[in-house]
């Protein structure tokens, strides 16, 4: 039986994204195979289910009142071992907030999810080296499954021409919206606006289906 250390489970709206301001229940995987410089989120603590547990937990919220169940962390597809024995059991549409590079265990429950919301990973404010090859891997296989998909990223003033260009070539190629955020440290914007700005407009020339959009429930200071 297969078991996952889970951070926290919560009813809240979606922040980032396309589904920006939609109810969801989150569930919040610990651990992450990446150290990015931006990430906020804290994985003390934690408890344990199985499959059969969480999936109880996760039916004790209203699913009929949400647009769908979040995965997120950290990184779900960690424990994809543990996501084809729970996502069986949920009775709503799946949602997987991924990091975007593990591109083998996705193929194992890509077809068990319904909308996969990627990040792609910049060095510039990540600081994880290049990781394009894996995120263009990762692109070929949800396409392949024909699941819904974009992507996410996170920049601020030290993006370089480069990055722009590789991930309008994979919004191109895979044919996906791409969501710009600006770094934020806690609820304040982290990038000026004349910067932000001259990003969007580089971004756009080169690919249009680009959208630049704030992480809202940091405005909110909620979930």
């Amino acid at each position: 039986m297969a078991e996952a250390k889970i951070n926290e489970i919560f009813d809240s709206i979606q922040g980032e994204g396309l589904y920006i301001g939609c109810r969801q229940v989150f569930v919040r995987f610990c651990g992450c195979n990446l150290l990015c410089d931006y990430c906020d989120t804290d994985f003390q603590g934690g408890e344990v289910y199985s499959a059969q547990e969480l999936a109880k937990k996760v039916s004790d919220f209203p699913l009929k009142a949400v647009h769908s169940v979040s995965l997120t962390g950290g990184e779900p597809l960690l424990q994809y071992e543990f996501l084809k024995e729970f996502l069986p059991l949920v009775d709503a549409k799946i949602y997987l907030e991924t990091n975007g590079v593990l591109y083998r265990p996705l193929s194992e429950v890509v077809d068990l999810t319904d909308i996969v919301s990627m990040d792609i990973k910049l060095d510039s404010s990540a600081k994880i080296g290049d990781v394009f090859n894996s995120h263009k891997k990762f692109l070929e296989i949800v396409r392949a499954a024909n699941k819904e998909v974009f992507a996410k990223i996170v920049f601020d003033d030290k993006i370089r021409d480069f990055e722009i260009g590789e991930c309008a070539k994979l919004g191109e190629t895979f044919e996906i919206p791409l969501i710009l955020q600006p770094k934020m440290n806690g609820s304040e914007i982290d990038v000026k606006k004349e910067k932000i700005l001259e990003v969007f407009d580089k971004f756009t020339l080169k690919y249009p289906n680009t959208r630049l959009i704030g992480q809202v429930h940091k405005f909110f200071d909620i979930k």
